[in-house]
C-alpha cells in the first residue's frame, strides 16, 4: 500500500471526529454565524465541512494537492458570486489544520496540512469567475453558443432547429454529442456556479439536452454488434449522467452491446451485473471529487468478482486531473465518447491476448 493511500485511509477513519471538532471550533470562533445562518445554515455548514474533509482525503490518496485547490477555487467562486463572505471558509480551512494535527499521525497530518496550507496561501489568486467552458477557437463554438442560447431562452424548437441544421451540414451524432452537448452542458454548470442561472434553469437545460439526445440518437445508424458488452454507470450518489449516456450511445453506434444504468447506481447492483453477464468493459463516470471514494470501492468490489471485466473511467474529475485514473487503479481512461470507443477496443484486445496466453 502506498504511503499516501495509508494516510488517506487514516484520515477517512477519523472523519466523524474531525468534522465534529471543526464544526465546534468554527462556531466558537465565529459565534455570529448562529444568528447569521440559523439552524438550517448550521446543518449546511456541517455538510460543507464534510465535503472539505472528503476532498482532503481524495487529494492525499492521489498525492495531488490540485484536487483540493480546484475544489476550494470552485467554492470561492460560488460564494463570491452569491455575495457570501469568504472569511468563514478561510477560517474553516485554518481550523481544519489544527484539528487534523490532533487526531491523525504526524506523517498523515503533515501531508494533509501541506495541502490545506497551500490552499490558504493561494486563496486570493483563485478566480472569482472562471472562463467559459465553450472554447472560442473551436470550429463549432458558434453552433454550441446558438444551442445554449436556445436552452437559456427556454426555446426547445429553436434548439431542435439548430441541431437539425447541424445534421444537414454533415455533423454526426458523435460530433454533436462531443462538440455541442458536452461543452454546452459544462457551460450550464459554470453559469450556475457564478449565479447567472438558477437550479431550476440548470435542470431545464439538462432535461432538454436529454430530450435532444434521444432525437439525435434515434436517427443514428447502428453498426452490427460484435457481441462485447459495455456497461455504463455512475457510482452511488453521482447524479451527473449525461456524459456516461453519451459514451454508451456512441459505443452502441460502434458495434457494442450496451447496458446503461445511468445515475446513482448502487455498488451491489453493478457487482450483480458483472456476476450475471459477461461484461467486457465497465465504464464508470465521475464528475466530482466527492464520489472518488465510491469509485474506488466499486472497483475493489468488481475486482473481487474475479471476472475478466476491464474498468474504464471518465467524467470531468478525471479530465481535470491527468493520471488520476492510473493512481486509483483503473484499466483505462477516456476523455470523451469518441476516445471511449478507441480505449474500449484496445482494452478488449488486451483482454483477448491475455486470455490466449493464459
Amino acid at each position: 500500500m502506498r504511503k499516501a493511500e495509508q494516510y488517506a485511509l487514516e484520515l477517512a477513519a477519523a472523519l466523524p471526529t474531525l468534522i465534529d471538532e471543526t464544526m465546534t471550533k468554527l462556531y466558537r470562533r465565529r459565534p455570529e454565524m448562529k444568528a447569521r445562518y440559523g439552524e438550517a445554515g448550521r446543518q449546511r455548514c456541517r455538510e460543507d465541512i464534510a465535503y472539505h474533509y472528503g476532498t482532503v482525503v481524495e487529494a492525499v490518496y492521489a498525492a495531488d494537492a490540485n484536487i483540493l485547490l480546484k475544489y476550494v477555487a470552485w467554492g470561492k467562486s460560488v460564494l463570491i458570486n452569491r455575495k457570501v463572505r469568504t472569511d468563514d471558509l478561510i477560517d474553516c480551512l485554518l481550523i481544519m489544520q489544527d484539528v487534523v494535527a490532533k487526531h491523525v499521525s504526524e506523517a498523515a497530518a503533515e501531508m494533509a496540512n501541506d495541502y490545506l496550507g497551500l490552499t490558504v496561501e493561494t486563496f486570493e489568486s483563485f478566480a472569482d469567475t472562471p472562463p467559459s467552458c465553450i472554447d472560442p477557437s473551436s470550429s463549432l463554438s458558434n453552433l454550441t453558443n446558438s444551442y445554449l442560447e436556445a436552452l437559456l431562452s427556454t426555446d426547445r424548437d429553436q434548439a431542435r432547429n439548430v441541431l437539425e441544421s447541424a445534421q444537414r451540414s454533415g455533423l454526426t451524432m458523435t460530433d454533436i454529442y462531443q462538440h455541442v452537448f458536452q461543452p454546452a452542458q459544462r457551460e450550464v454548470g459554470r453559469l450556475w456556479q457564478v449565479n447567472h442561472i438558477s437550479v431550476a434553469q440548470e435542470h431545464y437545460c439538462t432535461a432538454t439536452t436529454e430530450m435532444m439526445m434521444s432525437e439525435v440518437h434515434a436517427q443514428q445508424r447502428r453498426s452490427p454488434t460484435d457481441g462485447h458488452l459495455f456497461v455504463a454507470a455512475c457510482v452511488a450518489g453521482e447524479q451527473h449522467s449525461i456524459g456516461v449516456r453519451m459514451v454508451s450511445e456512441v459505443m452502441e453506434s460502434n458495434g457494442w452491446r450496451t447496458y446503461l444504468t445511468g445515475a446513482n447506481t448502487p455498488t451491489s447492483s453493478l457487482v450483480d451485473l458483472v456476476n450475471r453477464f459477461d461484461v467486457g468493459i465497465l465504464g464508470i463516470s465521475c464528475a466530482t471529487t466527492m464520489y472518488l471514494g465510491a469509485v474506488r470501492q466499486l472497483m475493489q468490489a468488481i475486482r473481487a468478482c474475479q471476472k475478466p471485466t476491464r474498468i474504464m473511467v471518465g467524467g470531468r474529475v478525471f479530465c481535470e486531473f491527468p493520471g488520476l485514473w492510473k493512481r486509483i487503479g483503473a484499466d483505462g481512461y477516456a476523455e470523451d465518447a469518441d476516445s471511449a470507443v478507441r480505449v474500449a477496443n484496445k482494452l478488449i484486445g488486451t483482454a483477448k491476448t491475455a486470455k490466449i496466453r493464459s
